[in-house]
């Protein structure tokens, strides 16, 4: 009677191991080193009693995006005005920005630039990874970082356009509100130098 309840047991424990594993909440993106170390001890301080923080959501670094923006939009010369949308899609597995760029061409016609970003949580590496399609037939991969002033992306791989070109995106929210959009390209072997630029406040 003892083997069987012993053998039991440990049926238990196996079958209910995965189920428990997947049921548990995603991990937050791993901390930079110096946002990972340790405060300072000061001597004589008190032990402070934390509140209990709300259990973080994949995306909550990134919902000032979220909702409809426009405002103006330059590529050196050329001016012209910018539309904008991020939204939670797919349950919440995805932050999709739909955004359309109106600029004056150097003959005096209106050109349109039209793209879809596709941002993502990758679970088992803990980071945050986007996926851009442009009216032009360009498609990009980015690594995403959280950063201080705001949401930085960094081309990995890019297809439909010169071997080697690099693609930097920031997205800024500033003080008063003001949300500005700003990419630098990079062809083969050079610097990254601005080329669309957008000052956008929300609808």
């Amino acid at each position: 009677m003892r083997t069987v309840s012993a053998r039991f047991s440990l049926l238990v424990l196996l079958t209910s191991g995965p189920v428990a594993a997947q049921n548990q909440p995603p991990s937050p993106p791993a901390p930079t080193p110096a946002a990972a170390a340790p405060a300072p001890a000061t001597a004589g301080s008190a032990p402070a009693v934390a509140a209990a923080a709300p259990a973080w959501q994949p995306f909550q670094e990134l919902a000032f995006l979220v909702g409809s923006w426009s405002g103006s939009a330059e590529s050196g010369a050329r001016v012209g005005g910018r539309v904008a949308r991020f939204t939670p899609e797919f349950t919440g597995n995805y932050l999709v920005h739909r955004g359309s760029t109106i600029l004056t061409a150097d003959d005096g016609k209106e050109e349109t630039i039209e793209e879809v970003g596709y941002f993502a949580y990758d679970r088992e590496k803990r980071r945050y990874v986007a996926s851009y399609f442009f009216s032009t037939g360009i498609s990009a991969t980015f690594d995403v970082e959280i950063a201080p002033e705001g949401v930085r992306l960094t081309s990995r791989e890019l297809l439909n356009t010169e071997a080697g070109t690099k693609v930097r995106m920031l997205f800024s929210r500033k003080s008063d509100g003001e949300l500005t959009l700003s990419m630098d390209l990079a062809p083969a072997g050079k610097e990254l130098v601005p080329f669309l630029t957008s000052s956008l406040r929300k609808k």
